[in-house]
C-alpha cells in the first residue's frame, strides 16, 4: 500500500467519525428545537371546579362568578396577611371568632401580565361582607393548569395550589 492510499483510507475513517458526530449533534439540536412551549392559558381555560391539597373547593363559573364551598387554613392565610392575622385578631374582628367555611364573589382574569393571574373578589366570605380578594398565578406544570396562591414572597413557594378536581 502506497503512502497516498494509506492517507486516503485514514481520511475516510476521520470523515466517517466527523459525519457520525454531526448526526449526533443534529439529532440533539432537532430534538431540543422540536420541544414547544405550552399554549397560552386563556380566560376560557379557567371555569370549572378546582381542588387544593389543603381541602379547598372552588367553582369558577363562566359568567364571571365563583363559589368557594370549603376554605382551608392555608387559603385563609393567603386572604389575610400574617401580620394582620396576629393571634386571631382578624377572626375576632371580622368573623365572630370563627374561621369562615366559604364564600362567593366575582372573578377576573389578567393574561396581559408576564405571568397570567386569576383575581377573586369576594362579595361574601363566611359571615362577613367585608370584601377580600385573592390573586392566583395561573401556570401550566407538567401539562396541567394550576392556580397558585402566595402569602408573601413568591420565591419562598406557594401557600395553596389548586388543580382541576377529577
Amino acid at each position: 500500500m502506497t503512502a497516498v492510499q494509506k492517507v486516503r483510507r485514514d481520511s475516510r475513517g476521520v470523515n466517517a467519525l466527523l459525519m457520525a458526530g454531526v448526526c449526533v449533534i443534529a439529532s440533539v439540536l432537532l430534538g431540543a428545537c422540536g420541544q414547544t412551549e405550552p399554549p397560552p392559558i386563556k380566560a376560557d381555560d379557567v371555569p370549572g371546579t378546582w381542588c387544593s391539597g389543603s381541602g379547598d373547593l372552588l367553582t369558577v363559573k363562566k359568567e364571571g362568578e365563583f363559589v368557594l364551598t370549603k376554605l382551608s387554613h392555608d387559603f385563609f392565610t393567603v386572604l389575610h396577611d400574617d401580620d394582620e392575622f396576629a393571634e386571631g385578631y382578624v377572626l375576632d374582628r371580622d368573623f365572630g371568632g370563627r374561621r369562615p367555611a366559604g364564600g362567593h364573589g366575582r372573578w377576573s382574569y389578567d393574561d396581559a401580565a408576564r405571568s397570567p393571574s386569576l383575581d377573586l373578589e369576594f362579595e361574601v366570605l363566611g359571615s362577613s361582607a367585608n370584601a377580600k380578594s385573592a390573586e392566583f398565578k395561573v401556570r401550566t406544570v407538567d401539562g396541567e393548569i394550576g392556580l397558585f396562591g402566595y402569602d408573601g414572597d413568591p420565591d419562598q413557594g406557594y401557600t395553596v395550589r389548586f388543580l382541576r378536581c377529577e
